[in-house]
């Protein structure tokens, strides 16, 4: 077991305010007990939610039975009324808070959201943010059910996995979303890992990019095997560019061999990985690399390895950061 508290070198600048997996045992078998922390709804999410409700309403834009239906404030069904149907400008308007003021600039809300019963709970902040939740929720329930009348039969398998990746599950039946517990949320975890790849000044790091971007989109569309090669690939994207990037300075003596299960012994020899990281990231390669997982149902199986890959690919990230920045031989701490 890979503990952060018994010291990983270039690691010392890793916030330990930060809640993550990485601040859990690093391997992989560990790692499945844990999802995602839910935040706001993701903007891909929100955008497959406006597809789907113009296409529910057939473009209408009186609504005001259907959510009526769905047990939504009077204030939000005027309100909504307004925007003639601009289901994304209702969405984002609802996580902006630009939805609750009549025109830009005036400070004095519209009637009727500041006696909601939720308001004193949740305010401006957050209220905006649990109705988007029900909307997502009720979009689900309307697709999975019988359609009543003048609602179009589609499809929101896609908008589901979507919700997944933010964190949350649909309870149709009380029409919310509920919190899928554990430290991550994959959004979170895949803006900030982009960033470390875009710093990272890996030569094939465009590479790297689409292999982590290929993997999500793909699990939205419900390629779950698909997803779970793109996760592999992109691990092993990065472990081949830190290890050719490594050689190339030609500080170690140690000659750079081919395939990702020498390469990440190479590391161990050349210092960037210590006995127990190195003998984690073979076991996560493992995983990544097994065909198949008995008792795990393949979407399960993407799911978890795109978080895994997302918690791994951080960890080579910010230890090649500081081994960078030491020209390729040693870390700034022990």
């Amino acid at each position: 077991m890979v503990l952060l508290s018994r010291g990983h070198p270039g690691l010392s600048f890793f916030s330990s305010g930060r809640r993550s997996i990485l601040t859990a045992e690093l391997n992989p078998l560990s790692l499945l007990q844990f999802w995602h922390m839910p935040g706001k709804i993701s903007q891909r999410s929100i955008g497959e939610m406006g597809r789907l409700l113009v296409k529910l309403f057939n473009h209408r834009s009186d609504v005001r039975e259907i959510l009526c239906d769905g047990n939504f404030p009077s204030w939000l069904i005027q309100r909504s009324q307004e925007y003639a149907g601009n289901w994304l400008g209702i969405l984002w308007g609802l996580q902006n808070g630009t939805f609750f003021f009549p025109h830009a600039g005036m400070t004095r809300p519209i009637a009727g959201v500041m006696d909601d019963p939720l308001f004193d709970e949740l305010g401006f902040d957050s209220i905006g943010d649990f109705y988007v939740e029900k909307l997502a929720a009720f979009v689900v329930r309307l697709t999975n059910s019988d359609p009543p009348p003048g609602i179009t039969s589609l499809n929101s398998d896609r908008l589901r996995r979507l919700l997944q990746l933010d964190g949350f599950d649909v309870d149709e039946e009380n029409i919310r979303l509920i919190p899928l517990e554990g430290p991550v949320r994959a959004q979170e975890e895949e803006d900030r890992l982009t960033k470390l790849v875009k710093a990272s000044g890996l030569p094939a790091k465009d590479v790297v990019l689409k292999h982590l971007q290929d993997a999500h989109s793909l699990y939205g569309e419900g390629k779950h095997h698909s997803s779970l090669g793109e996760s592999r690939s992109f691990i092993q994207a990065l472990i081949d560019g830190i290890s050719i990037e490594t050689d190339s300075h030609g500080k170690h003596s140690r000659g750079l061999p081919g395939g990702t299960g020498p390469r990440i012994e190479y590391l161990k020899a050349v210092g960037f990985l210590t006995s127990d990281e190195q003998a984690a990231f073979n076991s996560a390669w493992g995983t990544l690399s097994a065909g198949s997982h008995p008792g795990v149902p393949e979407q399960e199986q993407a799911r978890i390895m795109f978080v895994l890959a997302l918690e791994f690919g951080q960890f080579l990230l910010i230890k090649f950061t500081d081994w960078r920045a030491n020209a390729y031989s040693k870390f700034s701490s022990p």
